[in-house]
């Protein structure tokens, strides 16, 4: 809903939301800063590189996984010499295989779980990582310049 006294930045980002193109330029503006890990999914939130969940990037070891659904909390234990992984899957990997467990391995064997930090969301699109509606607005207004979308921002 709109209303007369919404600034012109709260009134463009109200109307982004309603527009598929842009409301995936604020959805892929957040991402996960991984703490404890017991508020981020494991395979399907994007906490790694922020790009990609890895439920895309590795299909066939999710449909292998036993913990699909399953917080990065749940999928390992901390011990004295740090995090530790512990996977289960629902049958040994096949030859052709190896190659994706191994990068996906290298992907999630670079990230430290904190037990002692929250989870928290972070915003791409501002250095400091914390959402504003004028960087939210810039991101948005970019993606229209760059993609000579039809939506109408008020400058």
């Amino acid at each position: 809903m709109i209303d007369s006294n919404d600034t012109i930045w709260w009134r463009d980002l109200k109307l982004a939301i309603h527009h598929p193109q842009q409301e995936l330029v604020l959805h892929n503006g957040m991402v996960w800063k991984v703490g404890c890990g017991e508020r981020v999914k494991f395979w399907e939130d994007r906490w790694i590189d922020g790009e990609t969940a890895l439920i895309a990037k590795y299909p066939r070891l999710y449909l292998n996984s036993c913990q699909q659904n399953h917080f990065i909390q749940q999928m390992g234990v901390l011990k004295d010499i740090g995090w530790e992984w512990d996977f289960k899957w629902r049958r040994l990997l096949f030859d052709s295989e190896i190659p994706m467990a191994d990068s996906f391995l290298k992907d999630v064997g670079g990230i430290r779980i904190q037990p002692s930090s929250r989870d928290e969301w972070v915003w791409k699109q501002d250095p400091t990582g914390q959402y504003t509606v004028k960087s939210a607005y810039l991101a948005l207004r970019g993606n229209v310049i760059e993609g000579d979308d039809t939506a109408d921002f008020e400058v």
